[in-house]
């Protein structure tokens, strides 16, 4: 289950990415979108460690983040202690339940949603996001393009390098993209005197497509569906763009 997986990475999450290069790639892409739909409240769903509701609070939003993950809500609450972010326990399909209001912006990053692994989940999951998003507001959805990866043959990201408590620590991402869902596995190695360590972690994704995410949304109520291939705001070409990005207006 994704929510496992998250609670056993807990804060090696935050070790992975490099969140101020990250950050800065993305965030132009978001604030324009934002200023564009007149955002002035914002949901960040599938938040993991908070930083881009971190980021959206910064800019002088209100936030609401929320994650299935009681692991990674706790590290939020830790890390933001005092920050003006409301955090909740909620997970795709039941957030509106909790939640029982609005947001001029709802976003679902970081590839979070190929968690959503089949038709019925998902067809909850977008009528979750049609009630949490306010009329006239926005649906940012992003997930990397496995059309391109899997026409590439694209299965290792990284590695990624750390000096965590004085070791080297390199973070491996294996996608198996021969199998339907996708497995995806997390991999650790940590240097020691005693030589190399090796920790994994593993979930599965769906290889959604821009069609089916067309279908689901307007199906749910949004009005408008468009798809970007990058954080540059380049049109989505299913065959070749790194992203696949959704931008539904409600």
């Amino acid at each position: 289950m994704p929510d496992a997986f998250y609670d056993q990475l807990g804060e090696g999450y935050d070790t992975v990415i490099n969140w101020e290069e990250r950050l800065a790639r993305e965030a132009p892409l978001y604030r324009a979108l934002f200023e564009k739909h007149g955002v002035r409240s914002v949901l960040d769903t599938a938040c993991g460690t908070g930083e881009h509701a971190a980021l959206f609070s910064s800019w002088g939003l209100e936030v609401t983040a929320a994650d299935l993950s009681a692991e990674m809500i706790a590290i939020c609450r830790r890390k933001y202690a005092g920050e003006r972010i409301a955090w909740l326990e909620a997970g795709f399909g039941t957030t509106s339940q909790c939640l029982g209001g609005s947001f001029d912006a709802v976003t679902c990053l970081g590839n979070s949603w190929p968690h959503v692994l089949t038709a019925d989940l998902a067809a909850q999951a977008a009528l979750d996001f049609a009630q949490l998003t306010a009329p006239g507001g926005v649906l940012i959805l992003q997930q990397l393009n496995y059309e391109a990866m899997r026409r590439a043959g694209e299965r290792l990201m990284g590695p990624q390098v750390r000096t965590i408590e004085g070791r080297e620590t390199l973070f491996l991402r294996l996608f198996d993209l021969d199998r339907d869902p996708v497995r995806f596995t997390m991999i650790r190695l940590t240097r020691s005197e005693a030589g190399w360590s090796r920790d994994a972690w593993e979930t599965e994704h769906r290889a959604w497509t821009s069609g089916e995410l067309e279908r689901l949304l307007l199906g749910a109520g949004f009005v408008k569906v468009e798809f970007l291939g990058n954080f540059a705001g380049s049109p989505f070409a299913p065959e070749s763009s790194d992203q696949l990005i959704v931008v539904a207006e409600r």
